[in-house]
């Protein structure tokens, strides 16, 4: 069974580290997987649990990074160049972290489940990882967490556009019962059920599939299939075959993603961090964690079940559900 490491807070982080082979990061290249944030969200992860790892790095004479890739979306992270200003506008900077920030725009293609991934170029060639993940929500997968990192962060924006395309509903009339669960079901109000009469408003749609999962008529599907399979194999496209560190960090823990400049409100009081070698037994801690603080709150929130991603991981071999808890 998987071991997952609980800690209140970094002054345990060597602690935690040490449950781990961490030797084998020793002298080598490690990539450390992070999003430093959009412009105008205050929640993300802080250069100083990167500076913290950093130092736990540099003890051992490895040689990390910090990584990330550029967005799908025009914004302050759609370019290199934006994105490593906005990164030192947050405090991502050598002398506060002690690491160069290396950003990609370029991937190269990896098959999972019979679809392909762009994987970011420092990433594919990169053996040695530590994901840092700060658990939030989100408005398609409910959580974001490890699987979330890597499964929409680790690729190309035309992969990203691609996974975000391809969960959007298909509907069939003839299968439809014009029951309303799935307009009832949907976070966006882009669906409108009368008597024999279905509207669909693709705008206002995000491709979240909660509307596919109620539909028991089948009259809905997903285009390809569900966004959180989508990223669960993207995320295994980035990490397979390779040796990766799983921090994740439960504080700040807001309904919106990282991404969004409005994703308050915070919906949990802190928890703590996380460690693991398993991404999916990562994430499922941190759910069940959180669920003991405030019950089913990314669901709540945001009305779209973010045990899906797990269910899916462990479905397609990229991690465990199962864990043994270990507290410092």
């Amino acid at each position: 069974m998987t071991n997952v490491v609980f800690f209140p807070d970094l002054q345990h982080l060597s602690k935690a580290f040490a449950l781990f082979p961490i030797q084998r990061f020793t002298g080598k290249e490690v990539l450390i997987k992070l999003h430093m944030g959009e412009k105008g969200n205050s929640y993300f992860m802080k250069p100083t649990v990167a500076k913290s790892v950093v130092d736990e790095l540099t003890k051992i004479h490895a040689r990390p990074f910090l990584f990330d890739t550029t967005v799908a979306y025009h914004g302050s992270r759609f370019l290199k160049s934006q994105y490593q200003e906005l990164a030192k506008r947050h405090g991502f900077t050598m002398k506060n972290v002690g690491c160069d920030v290396i950003i990609d725009d370029e991937g190269i293609s990896t098959t999972i489940e019979g679809r392909t991934f762009e994987v970011a170029t420092h990433l594919k060639k990169s053996t040695y990882i530590i994901a840092l993940s700060h658990v939030k929500g989100h408005i398609q997968s409910g959580m974001g967490g490890a699987i979330k990192n890597f499964g929409m962060g680790g690729v190309t924006k035309e992969t990203k556009t691609k996974i975000h395309n391809s969960s959007y509903p298909v509907y069939t009339k003839e299968a439809c019962t014009f029951c309303g669960a799935c307009a009832n079901a949907c976070p966006f109000t882009a669906i409108n059920v009368n008597e024999n009469s279905w509207e669909y408003n693709e705008n206002r749609c995000f491709g979240c599939d909660a509307c596919v999962d109620v539909c028991q008529s089948k009259a809905l599907q997903s285009k390809d299939a569900d966004f959180q399979f989508l990223l669960a194999c993207s995320a295994k496209a980035c990490v397979q075959n390779k040796t990766v560190l799983y921090l994740n960090e439960m504080k700040r823990i807001s309904k919106g993603c990282d991404c969004d400049p409005n994703a308050g409100p915070i919906i949990c009081s802190d928890v703590g961090y996380l460690l693991s070698d398993d991404p999916v037994a990562v994430d499922k801690a941190s759910l069940d964690l959180i669920d003991k603080v405030q019950e089913n709150v990314f669901f709540k929130v945001n009305k779209v079940n973010p045990y899906k991603q797990i269910q899916y991981g462990e479905k397609i071999g990229l991690g465990s559900a199962s864990y043994e808890l270990l507290e410092i």
